[in-house]
C-alpha cells in the first residue's frame, strides 16, 4: 500500500511538470526563430533595413563596399600626378649625373693689417676651392674602389685654375678595417713631403703656412703617380677609429709644378713615412706620430747675358722629419725641412752650378676649449642644425733661413693665435704675427683675421 502511494505522487509530480518545461522549450524556439528572422530581413531589406547582429547578440560592423574600376582608376591618375610633379622638381633644383657626385668649396676671406711696407692693408678674398668628387667604379664586394677628383681654386688675383684632378684606384679590398690598405693615385695631386703641406684646413692653426712650405714649394701640387698605404692597423669599433702603425707614400712627380708640363727629361721621386701610436681612441697616445720625408730632383739653372742664355740641370733634394702629438686637449706639432737647390755661379761661356742649402723649421702648440675634434660628440644626430663648439688658442714659432751659407737672411715669426669652430665647415681665425730678422732688431708687426667656410 506504501509503494502505492509513493508511485501515485511521482505520476503526480510529472504531471504537474510537463507542461512548465513544455514551455520553456517553446519560448527557446521563438527566441531563435526571431534572430533569424531578422537576419534574413536584413539580407532582403538591403541598406534600408541593414541590421547586423553579431554571435554575443551586439551589433556587428558594416560590411566594406567593394572596390570600383573608377576608384582604381582615380588612384592611378592621383599617382601619375605626384610622380609627374617629383619629375619637374628633381630636374629644377638636383644636377643630373651619370656617377656619383659630391660637391663641396672652400672660401677664405681676409683682412690684413702689416707694419711691413711691401704689403698692403685691405680686405681680400685669399682663395676659393670649387671642388667635385666621387665614385667611377663602386665594388661592394672587396672595396676596389675607382675614384675621381677635380678641383678648381682661384686667390685673390681671381684667377681660375685647375687645383686638383686624380683619378684612384684601390689595389686591396678596403671594406675590412684590419686589413692593410694600398691605392694608386694618378694626375696632379700633392706630393708626400712634409707635415705641414699634407694637413688639411680643419688641422691648420695658422692662417698662413710655414714660410719652408712656401719657399721650397712643398705646398705645390704636381703631376705624377703615387701608391700610398699602411700596415698593422688598430681598430676601435667603439669610436669607429682605425689607426695603423705605419703608413707609407711613394711617388714619382714631372716637377715643374702645378698645370705645366714637364720641362725636363728626368722625374722626381717624393715619398714619406709615418709611424703612428696603435692606440684605443681614449688613449693618452692617440695622436702621437713620427715622420720623415724626402723629395729628390732636378731643376733647370738658367745663365742669361743678354740675349743669350745657357741652361743646365742641377739638384733639387728636400728632407724633413716631424713629430706631433693631436689630441684633445692639447697637442703639438714640431717639423724641420731642409733643402738643397742648384743655382747658377758662372757665365754663358762658363756655366757653372752651386748648391744652396736652405732650412726651416716650426713649432706649434694648441689647446682645445670644446668637442671639435671629439669623435663621440661629432658623430651625434640632432634635429637641428647642432654642431659642436671649440676655442683653440695656440702659439707658433716659424723660422727659415734661404740661405745658411748666407748671413742676414733669416727670418723668424712668432704668432700668437685664436681659432673659434663654431659650425662644421666655418671657423673664424685671428693670428697676430711678430716678424724680426737675423740681423735688424727692428720688429715687424701683422694682424691678420679670416673668415673661412666651406659647404
Amino acid at each position: 500500500m506504501r509503494v502505492f502511494n509513493v508511485a501515485r505522487w511521482m505520476v503526480l509530480t510529472l504531471l504537474l511538470l510537463a507542461p512548465a518545461a513544455w514551455g520553456a522549450e517553446g519560448e527557446v524556439v521563438e527566441t531563435k526563430s526571431a534572430e533569424q528572422t531578422v537576419l534574413e530581413g536584413a539580407k532582403v531589406g538591403g541598406d534600408e533595413t541593414k541590421v547586423a547582429v553579431d554571435e554575443d547578440g551586439e551589433d556587428a560592423p558594416p560590411k566594406e563596399e567593394p572596390v570600383t574600376q573608377e576608384d582604381i582608376k582615380g588612384v592611378r591618375s592621383e599617382i601619375e600626378t605626384l610622380r609627374d610633379q617629383w619629375r619637374r622638381t628633381l630636374d629644377k633644383n638636383t644636377a643630373q649625373t651619370k656617377r656619383s657626385l659630391q660637391i663641396g668649396g672652400t672660401v677664405q676671406t681676409r683682412y690684413t693689417y702689416s707694419e711691413d711696407p711691401a704689403i698692403n692693408d685691405g680686405f681680400s678674398v685669399n682663395s676659393i676651392i670649387l671642388s667635385f668628387q666621387g665614385s667611377l667604379r663602386k665594388d661592394y664586394e672587396e672595396g676596389k674602389n675607382v675614384n675621381y677628383q677635380f678641383s678648381l681654386s682661384t686667390n685673390s688675383d681671381f684667377t681660375i685654375r685647375p687645383l686638383q684632378a686624380s683619378l684612384s684606384y684601390s689595389i686591396l679590398p678596403s671594406l675590412d678595417l684590419e686589413k692593410p690598405y694600398l691605392t694608386a693615385t694618378v694626375g696632379q695631386q700633392k706630393k708626400p713631403i712634409s707635415l705641414e703641406s699634407l694637413a688639411t684646413e680643419e688641422f691648420k692653426p695658422t692662417i698662413r703656412g710655414a714660410q719652408f712650405a712656401s719657399a721650397l714649394k712643398l705646398d705645390e701640387r704636381d703631376i705624377g703617380a703615387v701608391i700610398s698605404g699602411d700596415l698593422f692597423p688598430h681598430v676601435d669599433y667603439g669610436y669607429k677609429y682605425r689607426v695603423p702603425l705605419i703608413t707609407y707614400s711613394l711617388g714619382v712627380f714631372n716637377g715643374a709644378g702645378p698645370n705645366k708640363a714637364d720641362d725636363n727629361n728626368d722625374k722626381d721621386v717624393a715619398g714619406r713615412v709615418v709611424l703612428n701610436a696603435p692606440v684605443d681612441y681614449n688613449d693618452i697616445l692617440r695622436g702621437l706620430s713620427l715622420g720623415g720625408s724626402f723629395y729628390i730632383g732636378r731643376k733647370n739653372a738658367e745663365f742669361k747675358n743678354g740675349t743669350n742664355s745657357v741652361t743646365r740641370q742641377g739638384t733639387k733634394n728636400r728632407w724633413g722629419a716631424d713629430l706631433s702629438y693631436v689630441n684633445t686637449p692639447i697637442g703639438f706639432t714640431l717639423e724641420y725641412v731642409q733643402g738643397e737647390d742648384a743655382a747658377p755661379n758662372g757665365t754663358v761661356a762658363n756655366p757653372a752650378l752651386k748648391v744652396v742649402r736652405s732650412e726651416g723649421y716650426t713649432f706649434t702648440l694648441f689647446y682645445n676649449f670644446g668637442e671639435q675634434f671629439v669623435s663621440g660628440f661629432k658623430s651625434q644626430d640632432r634635429y637641428d642644425d647642432w654642431y659642436p663648439l671649440t676655442y683653440q688658442p695656440f702659439i707658433r714659432f716659424d723660422r727659415f733661413d734661404p740661405d745658411v751659407k748666407k748671413a742676414g737672411d733669416r727670418t723668424d715669426i712668432w704668432t700668437i693665435g685664436f681659432n673659434w669652430f663654431f659650425a662644421e665647415t666655418t671657423k673664424l681665425q685671428l693670428n697676430y704675427n711678430i716678424k724680426t730678422g737675423e740681423t735688424t732688431s727692428k720688429q715687424v708687426n701683422e694682424f691678420l683675421t679670416q673668415f673661412q667656410f666651406g659647404f
